[in-house]
């Protein structure tokens, strides 16, 4: 009897108790990306898979052309973005802006061509589509071609023809003889039969290309919270190497206009292109820095801590690493 009554108290007790009490608090943040692309499947399956949620945060993803990502980072209506180019551009002008982590290290431009061509140099006297001049795609052809002793514009006709997925058209319809292509097009491209000639990855080893940025003013003022989202990324990223095999499911219901087979091939690209742990060859980065103060015309030497703080991660890749 005592211990029935005991027992009642009890389910009282906790059922007076605020329905919140047992919650973690969990704080959105808001993340700028270029779009909803296969390169940020650790982002999704560590959304889906709760591993966000587990670290306090749930992450928006906000889509937005890179010119608009930089002010809205500084001026708060951001807290992170995944670009990474003008990320490092900005940090080189002096804007108050770090890298504090990489995902994809590896180039993932290809090119691809017709069937019948078979070799750089039958190239010669064609056109290449690339997205604009003076964009990455542009420079990957350029070094593709200059790689096997062509000029572009001399040797090899350049022609801007916009997005992926136009250049891709245009090079399966027969309409250009060959493009500048990038997963899941690649794969769709071998699958019709096209000719991978060329990765720039042989040429060029290590490209960073994008990762997590944020303001100098949340790294000072939020620690904790870059010390989390940089927590939950590296699992996440871990996860999905780690669980291919659990992550497609996700990613296809995230890209269900992509065919399994097509999804599957762009994943295990990524998953080879993906840093294990969000950290990135420092000499690499100092490379990109000075590519980035070229472009900008800055004189002045730029050290890495103005561009970059990877403390926050080499803390997190530390505690992981002892099972924290």
């Amino acid at each position: 009897m005592i211990a029935r009554f005991i027992l009642a108290i009890l389910l009282i007790a906790a059922a007076a108790l605020p329905s919140n009490a047992a919650q973690p608090t969990v704080e959105t943040i808001r993340i700028g990306i270029p779009g909803k692309l296969v390169d940020f499947a650790p982002f999704f399956v560590g959304i889906k898979t709760g591993i966000y949620r587990s670290e306090g945060l749930e992450p928006q993803f906000i889509v937005m052309r890179s010119g608009i990502v930089i002010p809205a980072l500084l001026s708060g209506e951001l807290d992170y973005t995944t670009i990474y180019g003008s990320t490092i551009r900005s940090a080189v002008t002096g804007l108050p802006l770090k890298v504090i982590a990489t995902l994809i290290i590896k180039q993932s431009f290809f090119l691809f061509t017709q069937r019948d061509i078979r070799r750089v140099q039958d190239l010669k006297g064609k056109r290449i589509a690339i997205s604009n001049f003076a964009s990455s795609t542009d420079n990957s052809a350029r070094t593709a071609l200059k790689h096997h002793g062509l000029e572009a514009m001399r040797d090899v006709t350049l022609i801007a023809m916009g997005d992926t997925g136009v250049r891709f058209q245009a090079l399966l319809s027969g309409a250009i003889e060959a493009a500048i292509l990038t997963p899941p097009y690649t794969v769709m491209a071998e699958q019709k039969g096209l000719n991978n000639l060329v990765w720039l990855g042989d040429i060029l080893g290590d490209v960073p290309s994008n990762g997590l940025s944020t303001t100098v003013k949340k790294l000072k003022e939020n620690p904790d919270q870059v010390h989390r989202m940089l927590r939950a990324s590296v699992r996440s990223m871990i996860y999905t190497r780690e669980h291919k095999q659990e992550a497609l499911p996700i990613l296809m219901k995230e890209f269900p206009g992509m065919e399994k087979n097509t999804l599957a091939g762009t994943l295990d690209f990524y998953l080879q292109a993906m840093s294990p742990d969000g950290r990135v060859n420092e000499a690499v980065f100092q490379e990109l820095i000075k590519e980035q103060r070229e472009l900008m015309n800055v004189k002045a030497e730029v050290p890495l801590s103005q561009v970059a703080d990877f403390g926050p991660l080499q803390r997190v890749v530390k505690e992981l690493s002892a099972g924290k």
